[in-house]
Formats: structure tokens, C-alpha cells, sequence
């Protein structure tokens, strides 16, 4: 996994997103990245990736892959930014959007606007910029992600109890 240089997990719901993969296969056809050093995650393909992908990832390469990989691409699934965030990963947010049907809302959209204002977050939504914001990516630094967490715990149980 030592090749990896960009790691793209989607998520597992079925909702295409071939503007992010035709993006990427133009990275391949530049030869800007070789096969082996993109790898997706997705559920669904509308479009045949020129690089390595697979609908599901065990969690312990998923964590690999993450950990191994120069930049992290993400959709927009909150799970997948927090985890980027809290193993301080250079990343780059593309939501998914409803005008070109790749999901029923825009709430990937408000999501990424929310990280990008709260935690300065790159975001992209145009892909012929996705080549300049990867390399941006790498030397970013975004604000840190504090985890709420044990607040919220603590706040539901007053409420239980």
C-alpha cells in the first residue's frame, strides 16, 4: 500500500458520482498518477475507473489506506471528513450534488460549506480544479477537529437521569 497516493472513499449508498472518477481517469491519462497509486472506494461505478477501486473495504485496510495515502478525496459523508481530520490527513472535500443527480438534496453541500467555514477545509465542486486543490491539499493546514463528544455524553445522560 506504500504507492498510494490518493485515496477516495465514496461511501456505500448508491448514489453515482462519475464527475469525481471521469476527474480522476484524466489524472491517469495525463499521467499524472499511475493505476496503482488511486484507489476508490464506492458503491457504485456509472463510470469504469482507470485505477484500482472496490465497493467495500474492510475497516483495518480502510484505515491503511487513510493512513498510507498523500491525500485523501472524500465525498462528503461526515464520517469520512472527521476521520480524515482527526488523522490529520491532507484532504479535499467533493460533495456529491443534486443538480447533477448524485444525491436527492444538497445536504453534502452544507456539510462541506460548514467545514470549510468552521474548520477551513478544502472544498471542491467543479472538477477541472480538483488537480490544483490535491496539490494544495498537501501543504494545507486546516483547523483541527475537536471532538465534542464526551460534552454530548454527558449532556444526554442529565437528561436520562
Amino acid at each position: 500500500m506504500d504507492r498510494i497516493k490518493l485515496f477516495v472513499p465514496l461511501g456505500t449508498q448508491k448514489f453515482p458520482f462519475g464527475r469525481i472518477i471521469t476527474a480522476l481517469n484524466l489524472l491517469v491519462d495525463q499521467g499524472k498518477y499511475q493505476a496503482d497509486e488511486i484507489v476508490m472506494q464506492s458503491a457504485l461505478y456509472p463510470v469504469k475507473p482507470k485505477f484500482t477501486h472496490f465497493g467495500l473495504i474492510p475497516h483495518e485496510d480502510f484505515d491503511c489506506y487513510m493512513q498510507e495515502a498523500e491525500v485523501v478525496v472524500t465525498h462528503s459523508g461526515v464520517n469520512s471528513i472527521i476521520s480524515c481530520m482527526e488523522m490529520g490527513k491532507p484532504l479535499v472535500v467533493c460533495p456529491r450534488l443534486h443538480e447533477y443527480n448524485e444525491h436527492v438534496d444538497n445536504h453534502q453541500m452544507e456539510i462541506a460549506t460548514l467545514m470549510r467555514d468552521k474548520y477551513d477545509v478544502l472544498i471542491c465542486t467543479d472538477m477541472k480544479d480538483l488537480p490544483e486543490l490535491i496539490e494544495k491539499a498537501k501543504t494545507h493546514k486546516y483547523k483541527p477537529w475537536v471532538s465534542h463528544r464526551e460534552e454530548l455524553l454527558e449532556a444526554i445522560r442529565e437528561l436520562i437521569v
